[in-house]
């Protein structure tokens, strides 16, 4: 089997940005359906819950699946030592500057909208050096949480990760991917993520996002973090995600129907037998979406585009800046006399805007801010851009 050559990887690209935009859109969403949030409108809708139920399964799986498969392209260009300073660099100096700065106005906002009462902002920020974790206290990473996550993990594996980029270890990883080449077996990888949740989930039922305290989330993203890189490894098993993609398709509307059956109906899963069932069509229905977005995407995204490498470069500041918008402005718009779809365009379209108008007019131009929002130094940007072809950029989620 070929290895991957050492090209751009377009519909990687396409999906990571979609990928995020669709998180800026699901987490306008959140105001609007009936779970908990941090701010809420003075109306909710069941439609809302219906849909965002469905990208929820598998949005976060797919930045991590994509995550992994990144790490592959990454330690190509960067190794040993590099490598591990280059994620402190694109994670961690992103991370604690979002905490500092970027986290602490939507919990500021957040506490307003449940009653609390602080003379200013300021009275509140000083709030944050308690260090009291979130929700007892205001020091969070919130929708930041990703990126401790990622970091970990990129820790973690680097050793297995580094021995399977030798010669020997990619004649074993050879040998695994071919296995999963032939037919359809790349389906059954859902299993090792299937048993990871009938096993830790009972003891960790909910998605805390705190790293420490979450070992069924835990488990299950590193899982398929590694998946990813395995995936990017070799030609043939993307071959054969492309040729099952149809395949993926029907098995993923068929658990995505029993699902929603389980989910809006009277039964009760309640026994061993039937938790374990649903845990394993719950990771049936993630996985066959997965594999969709990766089959369909490698069939018609697998190009390049003007727009392309700008979305790229402001992806990652998009992610840091955008719930911190949305919250913000959705704290002060939620009791307006107006229609849901009204307020959810516009909370959306602000938010959006706001992201671009802070990255083009502030953050772009200045290399101390493009490093806390982890985008390449301007210099190494343009020398970078100017190259025709390159592995795929990691910028938030691949370098």
């Amino acid at each position: 089997m070929a290895h991957l050559p050492n090209q751009r990887r377009y519909d990687l690209d396409w999906l990571r940005v979609l990928a995020f935009a669709l998180l800026i859109l699901f987490h306008t969403g959140m105001m609007f359906n009936t779970w908990g949030w941090h701010v809420k409108n003075n109306q909710t809708s069941v439609l809302f819950e219906y849909i965002m139920r469905f990208t929820h399964e598998w949005r976060m799986p797919l930045l991590f699946l994509i995550s992994g498969a990144a790490i592959w392209f990454a330690m190509d260009k960067y190794a040993g030592r590099k490598f591990i300073a280059e994620r402190h660099k694109r994670l961690l100096i992103p991370l604690l500057f979002g905490m500092l700065f970027i986290i602490p106005p939507q919990v500021y906002h957040e506490r307003l909208f449940q009653g609390q009462i602080f003379e200013n902002f300021w009275q509140f920020y000083k709030t944050i050096f308690e260090l009291t974790p979130y929700p007892e206290g205001n020091f969070s990473w919130h929708h930041l949480w990703y990126l401790p996550y990622i970091f970990t993990f990129s820790l973690i594996m680097f050793p297995v990760f580094r021995y399977l980029k030798s010669e020997s270890g990619r004649a074993k990883l050879t040998a695994c991917v071919d296995f999963f080449e032939k037919g359809q077996r790349i389906l059954g990888w859902f299993v090792p993520i299937a048993i990871s949740e009938i096993v830790l989930r009972p003891f960790w039922p909910d998605n805390a996002n705190n790293l420490l305290a979450d070992w069924a989330q835990f488990s299950t993203t590193l899982l398929i973090f590694c998946f990813g890189f395995m995936l990017a490894s070799h030609i043939g098993i993307w071959q054969a995600i492309e040729r099952n993609r149809f395949k993926a398709l029907a098995g993923a509307s068929i658990a995505t129907f029993c699902l929603y059956s389980i989910w809006y109906s009277d039964l009760q899963v309640a026994s061993v037998a039937e938790l374990v069932f649903y845990r394993s069509l719950r990771m049936f229905h993630l996985w066959c979406w997965l594999l969709v977005f990766l089959g369909f995407a490698k069939r018609h995204l697998n190009r390049n585009h003007r727009h392309l490498k700008y979305a790229n470069e402001a992806v990652y500041p998009f992610y840091i800046l955008h719930q911190t918008i949305t919250v913000v402005f959705g704290y002060y718009i939620v009791n307006w006399q107006a229609s849901i779809a009204t307020k959810f365009l516009l909370v959306a379209a602000v938010t959006f805007l706001g992201c671009w108008l802070l990255l083009e007019g502030v953050i772009k131009h200045n290399n101390l801010l493009r490093l806390v929002f982890g985008m390449r130094p301007k210099r190494a940007a343009q020398s970078t851009n100017a190259l025709k072809t390159e592995p795929v950029r990691v910028s938030l989620s691949v370098e």
